[in-house]
Order: C-alpha cells, then sequence, then structure tokens
C-alpha cells in the first residue's frame, strides 16, 4: 500500500537530494564533467562573509517574519472567535493575501514602495512623513520592508488555522471561567492558548521554513540588493549556480541550508510532542 507514495518519494526527492550532494563535492560550471574537490566546497562555504551574511539574513526574516506574523494571526483569530461582527467579510478579506502568487506580491510591494511613485510614500506624505524615502534601495531598511510583506503574505494561511483551533474549544470551558468571574482577557490567556498551543507551534515552524525558503520574494522585490543587503540564503545559492557558474558551491549551501532546517523541524517537533505529553 505504501509503495507507490515511497517511489514517488524516492524518484523525485530522494535521488535528487543524493545528486545534490554528489555535486556538493565537486567543481562544475554547469557543462561538462564535474571534477571531485573533497570539501573544498564547504571549506568555502563556512569562511566566506557572503554566506555568513546570508544565513543571517534567512534566519532574520523567517524568525522575524513568523513570530510577528503568528502573533497578529493570533489577535485576529482571537476578534474573529470571540464573535466580532462582519466576522464572515474578515474570514474572506484577512485570508485572501494567502492566496496571491509570491511573485505577483513581491511585484505589488516593490512599486508600492516606490519613492514618490507608491502607495505607502504617498500615503506617508500625506502625513507629513515624507514621500521620498527609497525603501528598497536603503540597506539599513530593505529587510524590514521584505519582512513586513511577508507577514502581510503569510499572516492569512496562519490566521485561518489558528481560528479552526480556537473554534474546537468547548464553549462549556468558557463558560465555567464566566461564571467563575475570568474576564475575555483572563479567559484568552488562561483557557484559549494554552489549548491552541500545539497549533501555534506548528504554525511558527512552518511560517519559519516557509519564510527562510522565501526566495521568490526576495527575488521579485530586490534580487538581493542593494547589493547584497538583501541577498538570503536560496539568492546566494541561485547566485553562485547561475550568475558565477558555480554549481557546486551552491550544492554545499543548499545541502549546509537544509540541514539547518532539518534540525529547527526536528526541534519543533520534539517540543510539540513534550508539549502534547505533559498537557
Amino acid at each position: 500500500m505504501l509503495a507507490p507514495g515511497l517511489i514517488i518519494l524516492a524518484v523525485f526527492f530522494g535521488l535528487p537530494i543524493i545528486d545534490l550532494v554528489r555535486t556538493s563535492f565537486t567543481q562544475w560550471p554547469g557543462v561538462g564533467e564535474p571534477r571531485y574537490i573533497g570539501i573544498d566546497n564547504y571549506v568555502t562555504a563556512f569562511s566566506s562573509p557572503e554566506v555568513r551574511d546570508a544565513l543571517f539574513r534567512s534566519v532574520l526574516l523567517g524568525v522575524g517574519a513568523a513570530l510577528v506574523l503568528c502573533a497578529i494571526a493570533t489577535v485576529l483569530a482571537a476578534l474573529v472567535s470571540g464573535g466580532i461582527r462582519g466576522k464572515a467579510f474578515y474570514r474572506v478579506v484577512w485570508f485572501l493575501p494567502a492566496i496571491a502568487p509570491p511573485s505577483a506580491v513581491a511585484v505589488f510591494w516593490a512599486l508600492s514602495v516606490q519613492p514618490r511613485s507608491g502607495a505607502v510614500n504617498a500615503f506617508l506624505g500625506a502625513l507629513g512623513l515624507g514621500d521620498t524615502h527609497a525603501w528598497l534601495a536603503d540597506p539599513s531598511t530593505v529587510m524590514y520592508v521584505i519582512i513586513a510583506v511577508a507577514v502581510w503574505a503569510g499572516v492569512g494561511f496562519a490566521f485561518l488555522v489558528i481560528l479552526g483551533a480556537m473554534e474546537e474549544v468547548p464553549v462549556s470551558v468558557y463558560e465555567a471561567a464566566s461564571i467563575d468571574g475570568a474576564s475575555r482577557i483572563r479567559q484568552f490567556f488562561s483557557i484559549t492558548l494554552p489549548l491552541v498551543r500545539p497549533v501555534l507551534s506548528m504554525i511558527v515552524l512552518l511560517e519559519v521554513i516557509w519564510a527562510f525558503n522565501g526566495f521568490t520574494l526576495v527575488w521579485g522585490m530586490t534580487q538581493g540588493g542593494p547589493g547584497s543587503a538583501s541577498t538570503i540564503l536560496p539568492v546566494q545559492v541561485y547566485k553562485d549556480a547561475f550568475l558565477f557558474a558555480n554549481f557546486g558551491l551552491a550544492a554545499a549551501v543548499s545541502v549546509v541550508g537544509g540541514l539547518l532546517l532539518l534540525v529547527v523541524g526536528l526541534v519543533g517537533q520534539a517540543l510539540g510532542s513534550r508539549k502534547g505529553v505533559d498537557e
């Protein structure tokens, strides 16, 4: 019964990983025969300031976007679950960014934050806060803009999943808390959050992984610029492979990033399982 699925995984997932690891030990410009060079690519990857900076930005994007959007999604889900007026409308509107193609999201927001002509600067200018700042051309602001866009694009999915978990909490639990005199805020922190904590842990883990691998968003908005100020690990891999024709180094960086995400996933699962056992 499991054979068809295992075969598909082996062919389309397992074999490419094996080939990626093999390529990471070679020097290969994309044509001809690869030349075996041992662990030189890994030595270069770990000693390269560009790779270290790209890794730091990937972690910043992954963790920053995941924590902020999960916090916002939790508040939105609590409002809808609590019976806010027009909640059917908000269910649809808040989920719409989640179904937009990442490339379209990148182009839309790249145009929206343009100096003078962008909607964001036009709005800030109307408030008297200036309308000339080039958000994506400033190394000090570009990553924060990308994080904000990642939050905008990902909050809808997290909102819907967390809302489903909140609506599974028995009403009788809240009724008992109300009889005991617990306020809405106390119920949220003492009942809702503890009961949906496993779902929150899963969402944070997924969002960290998705944002960490946010190649489409970053490439569509900045192509890793200005300079390398927004180059994350997947963008660095793309540049090494397709711009600098160093597929061996790109494969080594990919392996390092994949192992890091594997460790993050295993730790997240272990923590989630431990919480489930404790509860």
